[in-house]
């Protein structure tokens, strides 16, 4: 489903720029490693007390016990540290995973907020609650890819070959693929009557990108599922 974005549709599954670039500590993953820590000394603990019956060689018993407890005790330093880490803002695991800078993410996000963005949905009414990660949006000059929320950002630039596929590839239901100028290629799971219409708008905003698998150029033939970075190194070419 293709919509234009609305002021609704924004505050219900749009990043604010402060959600953007907001950084918190790593409490959870901390405090998991920490509880792992824990629970690995008193296994070590309980092993050497109660349970030195079960070994007959006194030397494994206590390499039991004594491996227990040095596990625990390097889990729970790194719980503690990450506790007190400030872990990654949205826009920058966004830049990590999609290969842009954190500049270029939040310059994406304000142009998803322009009266020319499309909100792109694999099903019919997306709400915050169900569908958050699961919408893409297209704007003048970026894509995010439906269901892919970080590494499914791209410029349109660079968006090489785009195509649905009906019939089942190995390791793929039908969906959208999409090869990028670096060869990176994406797939987003949908039905035709989705896939096709989402293939056909995003297209019309590169009239240089390729809108099939199978295509032959200068008396080569191309598969970009089979081949995608000899597609991207013809498209950059194609560029120049």
């Amino acid at each position: 489903m293709i919509t234009p974005m609305t002021k609704k549709l924004e505050a219900e599954l749009l990043w604010s720029e402060e959600e953007l670039t907001k950084k918190s500590k790593m409490k959870s993953e901390g405090a998991g490693l920490l509880i792992l820590g824990i629970g690995a000394m008193a296994m070590g603990v309980l092993n050497y007390l109660l349970l030195h019956i079960l070994y007959e060689s006194n030397i494994i018993w206590i390499a039991v016990s004594a491996g227990c407890v040095v596990l625990g005790v390097v889990l729970s330093i790194f719980g503690v540290k990450l506790i007190n880490k400030t872990g990654d803002s949205v826009a920058e695991m966004t830049a990590k995973d999609s290969g842009y800078s954190e500049g270029g993410i939040l310059e994406f996000y304000r142009e998803c907020r322009q009266t020319d963005s499309l909100l792109l949905s694999l099903t019919p009414q997306p709400t915050k609650e169900r569908d958050f990660t699961k919408v893409g949006f297209l704007t003048k000059n970026w894509l995010r890819l439906p269901d892919k929320i970080y590494h499914g950002v791209m410029r349109i630039s660079d968006l090489a070959v785009i195509w649905y596929e009906e019939t089942a590839l190995p390791g793929y239901d039908p969906g959208i693929f999409v090869v990028k100028s670096d060869g990176k290629m994406l797939y987003a799971k949908c039905k035709p009557e989705v896939g096709t219409e989402i293939v056909d708008v995003i297209a019309g905003r590169n009239s240089k990108s390729i809108t099939e698998r199978f295509f032959a150029y200068d008396g080569k033939e191309f598969d970009a599922f089979r081949n995608p970075q000899d597609a991207a190194n013809l498209y950059r070419m194609m560029q120049r």
